[in-house]
């Protein structure tokens, strides 16, 4: 019986979990898409630090909706982000699983990698491919800065999904306090 309410209310707790994430994301995709001015990718940050306390399928799909927002938000071709967010996201999971702990340099590592990436991949084929004159300015004004506020950004984001992960419990944790107890 006392599994039975402490598997219901794990359930529950993972629920409360992914509607905050979603609400996350819904900001992240806000804040991306107001202004005109250059703003941060927030919905990066908050994907790998989401893909770093799940298995590989969440992140799978953590890494399509926040790749599929990030191609509305900037009128990209729509997949285009998504395949490549699914990927970072699935390397993140993995890493974290076998190699890396929780740590805030980690998290910031590999965010540098997947904006440095996926800004150089945007600046190659949808700017400096046609052949536009000072497309190094498209570089150094809108997707440098960009990436530098994204990588600012992740500070904020990892302390609360780390901090929501505490609350709510990921699923490594629970299998771990799982394998403990049974082995008592």
């Amino acid at each position: 019986m006392n599994k039975r309410m402490t598997l219901g209310r794990y359930r529950m707790l993972q629920t409360v979990q992914w509607v905050v994430f979603a609400l996350l994301a819904f900001v992240g995709f806000v804040l991306m898409t107001s202004g005109s001015h250059v703003q941060p990718i927030l919905l990066i940050p908050l994907a790998l630090c989401i893909s770093a306390h799940f298995g590989e399928i969440p992140a799978a799909a953590v890494g399509v909706v926040s790749g599929l927002l990030m191609d509305i938000a900037c009128g990209k071709l729509l997949g285009y982000n998504a395949i490549w967010m699914v990927t970072c996201c699935v390397i993140v999971s993995l890493l974290h699983s076998y190699y890396l702990r929780d740590k805030l340099l980690n998290i910031l590592g590999l965010t540098a990698v997947c904006v440095a990436v996926q800004g150089y991949m945007d600046f190659m084929l949808y700017y400096a491919i046609w052949g536009h004159e000072n497309v190094t300015l498209i570089y150094t004004h809108v997707m440098l800065p960009s990436g530098i506020m994204t990588l600012v950004g992740t500070i904020p984001v990892w302390l609360l999904v780390r901090w929501i992960c505490r609350i709510c419990g990921s699923r490594r944790s629970f299998e771990l306090e799982k394998t403990i107890v049974t082995n008592q």
